[in-house]
């Protein structure tokens, strides 16, 4: 038997780590992922609020044609009529739950003021919110007017010739209360929801 002996296997002495480089690389990817979430998920809440305003305008649509094919003319929710040219900025007043909007929920509960016309409109069109202890953000009116077959602006959004009865309805926002408001409209004239400042 040779005297050598059998080579023994040799330990590292160096450990695997992080360099001070791919630490800082790390953290930034991570600061840069939670500022995206972060901005995503604002824009998901603003989003989801927005929903509101689209789901009342087209309640309050449906309650308009209701009203409509029983009485032959749209409800003047509002009290606004041809004399009120500009929803937003004519009278404050012609919009429920509250005048003006900011970025917190107001109660819908037209029953509670059922002595206010604009209230008790709103009762006709039997329109409620979805969540009515928590409240809308959204402020919302509607005008109606009878058939002139004139074309008409109403909002600053011009209208083609109003042949039968018409009706608009608006939702007026702020969701970020930074005093840009978000506006939606809808009207007895075509199908669709237009909207400005939609994330406002």
């Amino acid at each position: 038997m040779s005297g050598r002996n059998a080579p023994s296997a040799r330990c590292s002495s160096s450990t695997a780590g992080f360099t001070l480089i791919e630490l800082m690389i790390t953290v930034a990817i991570v600061a840069v992922l939670a500022i995206l979430a972060g901005v995503g998920y604002a824009r998901w809440l603003r989003t989801s609020k927005t929903g509101e305003a689209t789901a009342m305008l087209a309640a309050l649509k449906g309650g308009e044609e209701t009203y409509r094919a029983e009485t032959y003319q749209y409800l003047d929710v509002s009290n606004c009529g041809t004399s009120c040219a500009a929803l937003p900025t004519s009278s404050t007043a012609l919009y429920y739950p509250s005048s003006v909007p900011n970025d917190q929920r107001t109660p819908w509960n037209p029953l509670a003021c059922i002595g206010t016309p604009i209230c008790a409109n709103f009762v006709k069109l039997n329109i409620s919110a979805d969540n009515t202890s928590a409240g809308v953000y959204y402020r919302y009116a509607a005008a109606a007017g009878p058939a002139t077959g004139a074309a008409f602006t109403f909002d600053g959004r011009a209208y083609p010739a109003a042949n039968d009865p018409w009706f608009v309805a608006k939702a007026w926002g702020d969701l970020n209360a930074d005093g840009v408001y978000a506006q939606y409209w809808t009207s007895s004239m075509d199908s669709t929801v237009w909207s400005t400042n939609p994330d406002e």
